[in-house]
């Protein structure tokens, strides 16, 4: 729901977007014009917003704020993923100095996000991968801690693409053991708002959208959690495989025909911002997929 109207998320990601380099105001204005009405971004893509001690630091203070002022005038929700694998000590991103400073820093970011309504967190970036990965409990742990500070702060954790459903787009038992862990509200278990699997990046992505949506949310009904599925990060082009602008239409089409809350347009177009703007780092294919998207 957004101010009181059921609406499907159509996203963008947008990594670098609290970087040192912010976005430009001609893209977020382009993508609200192409009927964009969430971005997905990063608190530590390349410069992180948090200090080692967790404490956010004073130029990561700003950037966090005022990117969230720039989004919500454009009526944009603003996905924040807060935490990423790997930032503890002796991990490949190395950030913070203890379990505690991460602590600090999910309880800073979200005293800071208190008084926008438009952000949704996306408390760790694929907790399960191998990077550093976050059990559910642990992560249990930092969801009742953003709830106790804003019990109405929607918080969701994403996975890897094998974290819940096959190639084929089946759940398998451990499977739908993780679902539960994500969705459901054990001690042991996240109690996400909202399901973010993060789907096989296959040839066959697209069309099998609405089948894997469907799987999750047969399992979802069995295990009694009638929680949101979001996708927030398909397959996205790359250098050597281009995505056809209408592959990008078919797989949100497929998501909001099975029933998801929303799909998120992924692309490397918002990963560099310090070295080239979104618009221009868009391939011709990228830019007619999202001109193209929501009519």
């Amino acid at each position: 729901m957004v101010d009181g109207r059921d609406t499907f998320l159509t996203g963008v990601s947008l990594f670098d977007a609290l970087g040192t380099v912010a976005p430009r105001d001609r893209d977020l204005d382009a993508l609200a014009g192409w009927g964009v009405n969430t971005v997905r971004v990063w608190a530590h893509w390349h410069t992180a917003i948090y200090q080692s001690d967790g404490a956010l630091s004073a130029d990561g203070r700003t950037r966090l704020l005022a990117l969230a002022r720039r989004l919500q005038e454009r009526g944009l929700i603003f996905e924040l993923v807060i935490l990423r694998p790997g930032q503890l000590p002796g991990q490949p991103f190395a950030v913070f100095a203890s379990e505690a400073a991460r602590m600090k820093a999910v309880e800073a970011v979200t005293e800071a996000m208190r008084p926008f309504r438009n952000v949704l967190f996306d408390l760790c970036n694929e907790h399960d991968h191998p990077d550093g990965p976050m059990s559910h409990a642990a992560a249990r742990v930092l969801r009742d801690r953003v709830k106790a500070l804003d019990p109405q702060r929607i918080v969701t954790i994403s996975s890897t693409e094998y974290h819940l459903v096959s190639a084929a787009g089946t759940l398998d038992d451990k499977g739908v053991r993780n679902l539960q862990e994500e969705a459901g509200s054990g001690p042991d278990s996240v109690h996400a708002d909202i399901v973010a699997p993060h789907f096989p990046r296959t040839d066959t992505w697209a069309a099998a959208t609405g089948d894997r949506v469907g799987a999750i949310r047969a399992a979802l009904d069995r295990i009694g959690a009638r929680v949101p599925i979001y996708l927030n990060e398909e397959r996205r082009a790359s250098e050597s495989a281009s995505v056809a602008a209408e592959t990008y239409v078919r797989a949100r089409t497929g998501a909001a025909n099975s029933g998801a809350a929303g799909w998120l347009f992924h692309t490397a177009a918002g990963f560099e911002l310090a070295k080239k703007p979104f618009l221009d780092a868009l391939t011709a294919e990228e830019r007619a997929g999202l001109q193209t998207l929501t009519r």
